[in-house]
């Protein structure tokens, strides 16, 4: 290096030193703590501008009920893969190039997150709330607590027949779908995936076994052939002029394409989430009312036993004193119906653009807010989910790509 470029150097790093001195001493001035928190990605964007309008109300928000926190949601330099669980854990302890305090994702990875030892356990849940059991169900490990529950999910079908709504094993699915004889095909929806076709066959073992083994059911040694059949014959629903947009990854390579068709009348039915009712409504055609849509909980085996995802928050194990009372004051204000219910309802998109976002969340208390309550989906969503059982939150990381190939050969054969 030259003496130049030394100097350079010098002079810029005491810039940057004195720069963040004063930081600091504004900081301890102001009395207030900085919480940064990843939000998790995979929700409808209502507003269209890359979560900007909602993270805006969100800090907002919070800020003025506790002036002494400087909440920073999705912080610019937040590049991790959600359901990676070595690169979120080096952000938590501070070793990467953006730490964190809190991040909101999958309990699908929780037993691996705690392996790496980068998160801690809450030291409660938030108070008078009252939750769906399979979001706290899926936030426990070991005993204790390591995630709040935020959002809920599961397999859906969505159709515009009273039949196929009323349907509850895949044999009465597919002959709802059979008897509509259009010239659409009788499903669409993404079956690949390493974490979406593992996840769509423990649903199908769900549906014919019960939910209560499932954690048998996350393995590479023995598939159950009831299971399989189920998601075979769905596969087949698929077809259309002789290829299979399901598992070819036509859908894949397009997320709303599915959705889409089926709001234009190009499937009878799409199977996936419930937010993609989200992309339904704002893609039907100009002039066509949503009142004919049915939802149901998706019938994959000989029943109809739903399994649920979970998004929680996890807390860093960075994270104590101030940093966790901020912490614990952020996912009690999270938690709340009146939050919920905005969020649920797209109140961060434009006034007349706005189209609900069709989550789960894993608080009952949310469904019976007045404007959830009122909309013409949310009450039919609440009742699908009612009885569903936690999906295992520890296991599937690791074989879920050997799972994807056995299972895709076996239902394509």
């Amino acid at each position: 290096m030259s003496a130049h470029a030394s100097k350079s150097l010098g002079i810029l790093t005491a810039a940057v030193l004195s720069l963040a001195g004063a930081h600091t001493a504004q900081a301890q001035t102001e009395g207030r703590v900085t919480l940064r928190v990843p939000i998790y990605p995979y929700i409808p964007d209502a507003a269209g501008d890359q979560f900007a309008s909602l993270l805006t109300r969100l800090e907002t928000e919070f800020e003025q009920q506790h002036p002494d926190v400087d909440l920073v949601l999705n912080p610019s330099c937040f590049q991790d893969d959600f359901y990676e669980p070595s690169t979120i854990a080096r952000s938590l302890k501070g070793e990467g190039e953006c730490a964190y305090d809190v991040i909101e994702t999958d309990t699908v990875i929780l037993g691996e997150l705690v392996a790496t030892g980068a998160v801690r356990p809450w030291s409660r849940l938030p108070e008078n709330v009252f939750w769906h059991p399979a979001g706290i169900a899926s936030s426990f490990h070991q005993g204790k607590l390591y995630g709040i529950p935020h959002w809920l999910c599961g397999h859906f079908v969505i159709s515009r027949d009273e039949d196929v709504r009323r349907a509850r094993t895949v044999s009465d699915l597919l002959q709802a779908l059979e008897a509509r004889q259009t010239p659409a095909p009788d499903i669409a929806g993404d079956l690949l995936g390493s974490w979406n076709l593992p996840a769509l066959y423990l649903d199908a073992w769900a549906d014919t076994n019960g939910a209560r083994r499932i954690e048998s059911a996350v393995t590479t040694s023995h598939y159950d052939p009831s299971a399989l059949d189920g998601l075979r014959r769905v596969t087949q629903a698929c077809e259309t002029n002789g290829a299979n947009p399901c598992v070819d990854g036509t859908y894949s390579d397009n997320f709303d394409l599915a959705a889409t068709l089926f709001a234009q009348g190009q499937a009878d039915a799409t199977l996936g989430y419930s937010e993609r009712l989200h992309t339904i409504l704002k893609n039907l055609p100009e002039g066509q009312s949503a009142s004919d849509i049915k939802l149901s909980s998706a019938p994959l085996g000989e029943g109809d036993r739903p399994i649920l995802f979970t998004d929680s928050y996890f807390l860093s194990v960075r994270c104590t004193g101030a940093c966790e009372q901020a912490a614990r004051r952020f996912v009690d204000y999270m938690s709340r119906p009146s939050t919920f219910e905005w969020i649920l309802m797209s109140e961060d998109a434009p006034a007349g653009t706005r189209v609900p976002r069709y989550l789960v969340p894993a608080t009952l208390d949310a469904f019976a807010t007045p404007k959830v309550r009122r909309d013409p989906f949310y009450p039919s969503i609440a009742l699908e989910v009612l009885d569903g059982m936690p999906f295992p939150n520890e296991g599937l990381l690791d074989i879920r790509r050997q799972m994807r190939d056995d299972i895709l050969d076996a239902i394509t054969r």
